[in-house]
């Protein structure tokens, strides 16, 4: 059995990056960027009007100006304005040669081609001058970094149409019990539904990758070692369940027929202590424990620290923070335990509320959670104010 730390390491060791590809603006979300951008133009690129409104010139400073013409947003009017004169102009629309400033039409009137300035605005008023939000040359993405649907505006006003990404791994899941039956089929005694490869499917997607189900393989030699050589052929196999000590858990005893190198078996962690890690050729393989909250736990540690060092994130493990327990809570401390929290900012505080819950199947304790709290190997009661680590599940605070 290894320190969670050593298994991190060991799995970073082992991954095999993937390759770059150039993808178009328009796909690249949940992508990890694999080059530096650089803005290939100023933002704005011109000075523009940030209102609906007249462009004039400040210091002719009329209470009345006549009105020589109208410019909308992608104009390219070549319209000089001079002193007692405006121009109607749109959101967006290039500021005309001779003004320098823009009132909104609310704090005008009409009349004709006369319009009347209730009150003239302060110079350079409603008006986005060329390269104040980003120059020509600006670093605006790292290399590294995952794209999030909320860069892709600022990847493409800044002179992008594609940029180098890294690969998406391919990834099979398979559930494995004699017991477990898919959704939608009547339950008979003894049986379970299939909530563990439904859960790792959703998470795999999530996380924006292509998933490949191989379904439910009963506890026979057989049939799960034609469905692990089948998974194989993917980048990353994940088996749920077969990985602890019971008589009926052969996934360890194939993968060693099928040539898998065992790189390490169980953790000293809780839940997810049998968890399983293995390669064979440019294929890595996961064994996570059956029970629901051991199958989440070896996801969110371990499948997705690979995930992150295969397409080269930068910061590949994931990020304990500490916050302030608000109940008082006890664990037996012999390893580091990983309980399902509620976790809360509140007036500048995170405050980390625990989860009444009857152990790693405890699929409703998961539910009414956003995180973990994590127990200490060597403290085994916390008090509220103590601080304690925890880990938030991704995007959820």
């Amino acid at each position: 059995m290894i320190e969670l730390e050593k298994a991190f390491e060991m799995v970073k060791e082992n991954c095999f990056e993937m390759q770059i590809e150039d993808v178009h603006v328009e796909k690249i979300t949940g992508f990890v960027c694999m080059e530096d951008l650089f803005s290939k133009i100023d933002m704005p690129p011109f000075d523009k009007s940030a209102m609906d409104g007249y462009a004039f010139k400040h210091s002719s400073r009329h209470g009345q100006y006549q009105k020589t013409g109208i410019l909308q947003a992608g104009s390219s009017s070549s319209i000089e304005v001079g002193d007692g004169e405006c121009v109607s102009i749109m959101t967006g629309a290039p500021l005309p040669a001779g003004t320098d400033t823009v009132i909104m039409i609310e704090a005008t009137g009409e009349e004709g081609t006369k319009i009347n300035f209730k009150k003239i605005p302060p110079k350079g008023s409603n008006v986005c001058y060329k390269g104040e939000d980003i120059k020509k040359g600006d670093l605006i993405f790292q290399k590294g970094r995952k794209i999030k649907s909320s860069d892709i505006a600022l990847i493409t006003a800044s002179g992008y149409s594609k940029v180098k990404v890294s690969k998406k791994p391919e990834i099979s899941v398979l559930n494995t019990g004699t017991e477990i039956i898919e959704p939608g089929n009547d339950l008979k005694f003894g049986q379970i539904y299939n909530t563990n490869g439904i859960m790792l499917r959703a998470m795999c997607e999530n996380y924006g990758l292509e998933t490949k189900y191989l379904g439910i393989a009963e506890d026979d030699e057989k049939k799960l070692s034609e469905k692990i050589s089948e998974g194989m052929k993917s980048d990353i196999l994940l088996i749920s369940g077969g990985v602890s000590m019971g008589e009926f858990d052969l996934v360890p005893k194939i993968l060693e027929k099928l040539g898998v190198e065992k790189i390490f078996h169980k953790i000293r962690i809780k839940p997810g202590k049998p968890v399983f890690f293995g390669k064979k050729g440019n294929c890595l393989i996961f064994g996570l424990p059956g029970n629901p909250l051991s199958n989440f736990v070896g996801f969110e540690l371990f499948v997705k620290t690979a995930l992150r060092k295969m397409t080269g994130e930068s910061l590949t493990l994931p990020i304990f923070l500490k916050g302030f327990i608000q109940r008082s809570f006890s664990h037996k401390g012999n390893r580091k335990n990983f309980y399902p929290a509620e976790i809360k900012y509140e007036n500048g505080t995170v405050k980390i509320y625990p989860v009444v819950s009857n152990g790693s199947a405890d699929i409703f304790s998961l539910s009414k959670s956003n995180g973990f709290l994590i127990g200490d190997i060597n403290t085994r009661n916390y008090e509220p104010g103590d601080e304690i680590e925890y880990i938030c599940f991704e995007g959820t605070v």
